[in-house]
């Protein structure tokens, strides 16, 4: 008796690798794809809003194709050096628990293992993320329903260009994307760095398609049927047409996730004495570091790196925010000529406030 399919492309160029899977969901068929991109691209999420997730020019000085796949998450540089795992199943299979969770962390098992094979102790974060054991992500995971079939799709980080990924999101000001850069450099990692040294495509693969073989039973080899490399060429280029990607979405862009429990979130306010610019990273609901720049003025100068280092550690709730700020200015004996608390508040945390607080 045969067991599920098991799918590896030649073709691996372009979005292509990104399209196997919503053309298999499309047609019922399921299986397990692994397969390594040759390209680069940027993938947005179903749910984004592709001109408030991505710097599109960016993408397009550095001929990255921009695609919109039909599962969640954030925006994310896809391409060489990621090994993806992308399963297709009956959302009836008897194989997948009944709450999503479990499926997560029942389905996470074989890439925990994979990771374990080559050197590394990596454990599951709910919901999406595995990560290392000083907490760096090392793989972000997504599911959804494409027709009538589950699809769970993630990735093995042989390598992973931090500085590029960082180049494509956007930002609100470039004097801000430093400070995303380093962010994602401390949270998120990869074989090649957390070892030192990068295993092959071919022994990723390999150990992929034993563990997973371990949880779905035996898998068996088969050549993709050509109905399905015919339509995955289609929404290859369906994906990332105009259409597609700047369709309306209600989403809002304030915060990049970098992994479970750490987003960046990058503010700006328009003050009577000053525009205000902020990138504050947010871990487990505090302020783990804060960047504030701008053309207002502190008298005396030391009081700006002072209300920083105050709001450091903070939790990162808008009246908790206010009320630090609050009490710094009048302890301080600081002064921002023309900028509220609330201004600052709002930058930081993107709550108006109340408008009479303002000068």
């Amino acid at each position: 008796m045969k067991g599920l399919a098991l799918y590896r492309p030649s073709t691996r160029d372009g979005v292509l690798p990104i399209a196997y899977v919503h053309a298999l969901a499309r047609l019922g068929h399921d299986g397990l794809v692994l397969i390594e991109p040759t390209d680069s691209f940027v993938s947005v999420g179903y749910f984004d809003a592709t001109a408030e997730a991505v710097d599109i020019d960016a993408c397009r000085r550095q001929g990255l194709p921009v695609v919109r796949r039909e599962i969640g998450g954030g925006p994310v540089l896809l391409g060489p050096g990621q090994v993806f795992y992308n399963l297709v199943l009956p959302r009836s299979d008897p194989v997948l628990p009944p709450i999503l969770d479990d499926i997560y962390r029942y389905l996470s098992e074989p890439v925990i293992e994979t990771y374990r094979h080559f050197g590394l102790d990596v454990q599951y974060r709910p919901i999406n993320d595995l990560v290392t054991a000083a907490g760096r992500k090392i793989t972000g995971q997504g599911a959804a329903d494409i027709a009538d079939r589950f699809c769970f799709v993630g990735a093995v980080l042989r390598h992973f260009d931090i500085v590029r990924m960082a180049s494509v999101i956007r930002v609100p000001d470039e004097k801000l994307r430093a400070h995303l850069r380093q962010v994602l450099d401390d949270n998120v990692t990869s074989i090649s760095r957390e070892i030192g040294r990068e295993p092959s495509t071919e022994d990723v693969i390999a150990a992929l398609e034993h563990f997973f073989s371990l949880v779905l039973g035996p898998l068996d080899l088969r050549p993709l049927p050509p109905e399905v490399e015919d339509l995955a060429a289609q929404l290859a280029e369906h994906l990332q047409s105009p259409d597609v990607l700047f369709e309306p979405r209600s989403r809002k862009h304030v915060t990049t996730k970098i992994r479970e429990g750490v987003v960046v979130r990058h503010g700006q306010r328009k003050a009577q004495g000053g525009y205000i610019r902020s990138s504050v990273t947010i871990r487990d609901n505090a302020i783990a570091d804060l960047q504030l720049s701008g053309d207002f003025t502190f008298i005396p100068k030391s009081g700006f790196t002072v209300l920083v280092q105050t709001l450091v550690g903070a939790p990162f709730e808008p009246s908790t925010v206010r009320a630090v700020i609050d009490a710094f200015f009048l302890s301080r004996g600081v002064e921002c000529p023309g900028v509220t608390a609330a201004d600052f508040t709002e930058a930081i945390t993107g709550d108006p406030g109340t408008a009479s607080d303002r000068s």
